[in-house]
This record gives structure tokens, C-alpha cells and sequence, in this order.
């Protein structure tokens, strides 16, 4: 399982929907991540959408 309040920013997530994208910022709360994607849209994360980190980390692009 997957303990939101250790992910840092620079980190890489795959959602399940098999999007990655890199944490930009943790709110701390233990249930959101904001995270960069791909196209270089950034959007508050839910910790339901999360499958896991990314190992290597991929670095989105900005």
C-alpha cells in the first residue's frame, strides 16, 4: 500500500489509468498529491488514482 504523506516532490506516480506525471507539491493530508503531467497540465491527485510510484522516476515533462 501506498503511503501518501512519503511521497515527495520530484517523485514520479503512474495513475490507473496509466498516466505518469511528477508531484509538485504534497498537501500533507495523506489523500492529495498535485502533479505534472505530460502535456504540462497540473491537477490535484486523489489517492484512490494513484496505482503507484514510477521506478526509475520518468520526469514529466513541463
Amino acid at each position: 500500500m501506498l503511503n501518501l504523506m512519503d511521497i515527495q516532490p520530484g517523485q514520479c506516480i503512474r495513475l490507473t489509468n496509466g498516466v505518469t506525471g511528477e508531484v509538485i507539491e504534497n498537501a500533507g493530508d495523506g489523500m492529495w498529491v498535485k502533479a505534472r503531467f505530460e502535456a504540462g497540465d497540473e491537477e490535484l491527485v486523489f489517492c484512490e488514482d494513484i496505482a503507484g510510484l514510477v521506478s526509475p522516476p520518468v520526469r514529466a515533462r513541463a
